[in-house]
């Protein structure tokens, strides 16, 4: 037993003498170059990247073993720009591997770490190569990749380190002051993770470890201040692609982009394995909740919710599955208008072998002045994720407008998808549209075609209507999802316009057609003002109340339609080809134009064409939906007058043929507004007409009561008329109110010329003050100082204006030929 004991311990001595012998000759012969250069090699010929290490690589003994590694960088995949740095790297050794020339990582810290991920145009990212599969990835490529990995694991000894030369058995990790700025160049936008630090439990690949990391979000927005939590248990087996978070949990907290971040979480359990491109999560839940902090966001409130026992991704056998799969979400802003939304998927299996599933349903609610429900189900999976076949997928929805109006939607067709390119078809869509105001109901039947490449963002479609007994073809295409441009050509034999749109006050141009009660409008505008008069006694106040109504027209603005906002999103162009368009009472007759509109909410109408009022009509138009801004070029040649007046709701003062150019601009989100803001200018040109409600003759045989009295007052009364030969101004409009620059009116006897000041009409009420010289050619019997003397002609000064439904006239005598 002692000559064991002796034996024993004189071995143990001899090993530690080796021990202490090997040890002092590995640190007197350690060449810090030898093992940087391997790494250098390593990643360059695992990644395609090139790592320099411009700092020292020092070798320390107390109170560990460890490897300190200063200025540190790794570039993109085959690039020279720079992808990650780190400041300093420390590595605690083992030291007994490293007598048998292996590398065993027993701690690592890391200081001052930065990285910066690029999302390309083309959608690839410069971190792919680390784990993503290419595109065309199949079950061939993995027997062809594990194959190849077995034989660079047979030459290892020669080309590269091997699996133990480089066996990572980390005890843990410690990242401080670390920074992640993730770019994305399709949308130009950024964030970055700042002030990052991230802890581990022992780290052994092919073992689960823990994982704490903790960071700033900033998103370029001045005021933000989250901050982003995340725990969980993480697996990692680079040797076989396989990644693993289990019990995962995600925090969002504070404030981020003008939002308050009311909650936001993440939980589940996620694997990845690269080699058969395998992703799926266990239940999962997601919850975000956002309020905003200004009253200048456009949202005031956004929610999302996801929830599934469920979901994976097989992108090597095409498998898409879900089970118990719940998505919903809503959005608000300021004027409590809402869109809800809601997608449910009990069990769903696609894979290229066979697809299955229930039902999947899904809804969409807006809320507000107008109101939207639309509900989606597929029903009947059939085929291949190659060729997905779905039995029935039927849309269904109502809108309902402000004025009680609605259109409801009835459509179904089967489904044809191709999961892999994103292609899908629907060969045989069929349906109805119904149109509902009051009592009145109309139906459309509608037969359509749509094709569409999701991958790409395109979509092709072709729908064919009647309504009234009339056909109607709607053909174009859709290009890019994320920013919609729309492209499509409407043909029709007739079109009643306001039984589909309706009449909405909101939009420019339209509010200047709309029924209106001068009177009505005149009187509200005078309670208002006795209102103002009583209860603002003091300047503050009115100062207040103007301030009130500016802040309102502000909110107004934003405040826009459903129809409105879905135009506002998209951009594109339109061509309309109709034999008779009908709205508001005006038809329009061959009428063709060109209609575009972009995602900054402007609308431009060119060229339009059209037989209007008897005439031609011909105009280009510009409009805001964002403030209600317009501008109109319009000419309207040998239009009739009184079709004119009557179609315009205006009392019909004119009759004739006439030639007329508008150029105006204004802004405005109502009727009134516009009015207010009209500017611009008009020409009016008429030939062989007659004035109604106003006879000259009359005026003329009562000459004498006006010279002598100097006024006289004429009753407004349609059945007299003067005719003319030739009726033509130009004039500028000021803020809803005419001024007339000239303005010659000449019947067959007589004339009338402006004169200064000038003549003036206010579309605002209906008010016009006109100064004109009256000269008169045929003889006319005055009585002058109580003899009757007939004149040959004279010219005297007029000033005609109106008083309700009066017309006053005042003269000055110039002289009497």
């Amino acid at each position: 037993m002692n000559k064991w004991l002796k034996r024993s311990g004189f071995a143990l001595v001899i090993l530690l003498l080796v021990a202490v012998v090997g040890g002092a000759i590995f640190v007197l012969n350690f060449d810090p170059k030898v093992y940087q250069d391997r790494l250098v090699k390593e990643i360059k010929l695992r990644y395609e990247r090139d790592l320099k290490i411009n700092g020292d690589l020092d070798l320390s003994l107390f109170p560990r073993i460890g490897l300190r590694v200063t200025d540190v960088t790794l570039s993109n995949k085959n690039s020279e720009e720079e992808f990650s740095s780190m400041e300093e790297v420390r590595f605690s050794v083992a030291l007994w591997p490293l007598l048998f020339d292996r590398f065993l990582v027993d701690h690592v810290k890391v200081k001052g770490f930065k990285t910066h991920v690029v999302r390309y145009p083309d959608g690839s990212l410069n971190i792919d190569d680390f784990y993503a599969l290419p595109l065309d990835f199949d079950a061939e490529h993995i027997a062809h990749r594990r194959q190849q990995a077995e034989a660079d694991a047979a030459q290892e000894e020669q080309s590269r380190l091997t699996a133990n030369e480089f066996k990572v058995d980390i005890a843990g990790l410690e990242l401080e002051e670390g920074s992640v700025l993730v770019e994305d160049l399709i949308s130009e936008r950024q964030f970055s993770l700042e002030n990052m630090s991230l802890h581990t439990g022992r780290i052994t690949f092919g073992e689960p470890f823990s994982l704490a990391l903790n960071a700033k979000i900033d998103t370029r927005y001045a005021d933000d201040n989250a901050s982003l939590n995340i725990r969980g248990m993480i697996r990692l087996d680079p040797a076989a692609s396989i990644y693993q978070a289990e019990r995962l949990n995600v925090a969002l907290q504070g404030q981020i982009q003008g939002y308050k971040v009311e909650q936001g979480s993440l939980s589940g359990n996620f694997s990845l394995d690269n080699f058969t491109g395998y992703a799926k999560g266990t239940s999962l839940q997601f919850l975000l909740g956002l309020s905003a902090l200004s009253e200048d966001s456009r949202l005031a409130k956004i929610s999302s919710q996801m929830q599934a026992d469920e979901i994976g991704l097989n992108r090597v056998d095409t498998q898409v599955f879900a089970q118990n799969l719940a998505l919903k979400g809503d959005i608000a802003d300021l004027q409590e208008r809402s869109i809800a939304w809601q997608l449910n998927s009990p069990n769903l299996n696609l894979s290229g072998f066979d697809a299955a599933g229930d039902p999947l349903t899904g809804t969409v609610q807006f809320r507000g002045e107008e109101s939207m429900d639309l509900n989606v189900s597929l029903d009947g999976f059939s085929g291949l994720a190659s060729k997905l076949n779905v039995r029935e997928n039927k849309i269904q929805g109502q809108y309902l407008t402000a004025a009680n109006r609605t259109i409801d939607i009835d459509f179904s067709s089967p489904l044809v998808m191709n999961l892999l390119s994103g292609e899908f078809s629907y060969t045989a869509l069929s349906g109805k549209v119904s149109l509902s105001d009051g009592d009145i109901v109309q139906e459309a039947p509608v037969i359509a075609s749509i094709k569409g490449d999701l991958k790409n963002g395109l979509i092709d479609f072709n729908a064919d209507a009647v309504m009234d007994s009339e056909r109607m073809s709607l053909s174009g295409s859709l290009e890019g999802l994320s920013k919609p441009q729309i492209n499509f050509d409407l043909q029709a034999e007739s079109l009643a316009l306001d039984h589909i749109l309706g009449v909405d006050t909101s939009l420019p141009l339209t509010s200047l057609m709309l029924d209106g009660s001068k009177s009505d409008a005149v009187e509200l505008s005078a309670e208002q003002e006795m209102a103002i008069d009583k209860e603002l006694s003091t300047e503050y106040e009115e100062l207040l109340a103007e301030s009130e109504a500016v802040e309102a027209l502000q909110v107004k603005s934003r405040n826009l339609s459903l129809k409105q906002e879905l135009l506002s999103r998209l951009s594109g162009i339109g061509t309309f080809n109709i034999g008779t368009m009908t709205y508001r009472g005006l038809a329009f007759k061959d009428l063709g134009t060109t209609l575009i509109f972009n995602s900054s909410s402007d609308i431009k109408i060119k060229s339009l064409r059209a037989q209007l009022f008897g005439g031609e009509l011909y105009a280009n138009s510009d409009m805001s939906l964002d403030d209600g801004s317009v501008s109109l070029e319009l000419k309207l040649s040998n239009v009739e007058m009184q079709e004119l007046l009557k179609g315009l709701k205006a009392r019909v003062l004119l009759r004739g043929n006439a030639d007329i150019e508008l150029d105006l601009i204004s802004m405005g989100l109502s009727e009134k507004e516009l009015l207010e803001n009209l500017n611009g200018e008009i020409k009016f040109q008429a030939a062989e007409g007659r004035l109604q409600g106003f006879s000259v003759q009359k005026v003329l045989d009562d000459i004498d009561y006006l010279i002598g009295a100097g006024s006289l007052q004429l009753d407004f009364n349609e059945r007299e008329q003067s005719p003319f030969t030739r009726f033509e101004f130009a004039a500028e409009v000021d803020e809803g109110v005419i001024n007339f620059d000239s303005l010659n009116l000449e019947g067959e006897s007589f004339s009338f010329v402006n004169k200064q000041p000038r003549s003036s009409y206010n579309t605002l009420n209906g008010d016009f003050d006109l100064n004109l010289q009256l000269s008169v050619r045929h003889p006319v019997n005055i009585l002058k100082q109580g003899v009757r003397v007939v004149v040959k002609g004279f010219s005297l000064p007029l000033q005609i204006w109106n008083d309700n439904d009066s017309i006053q006239i005042k003269t000055e005598i110039q002289g009497i030929n």
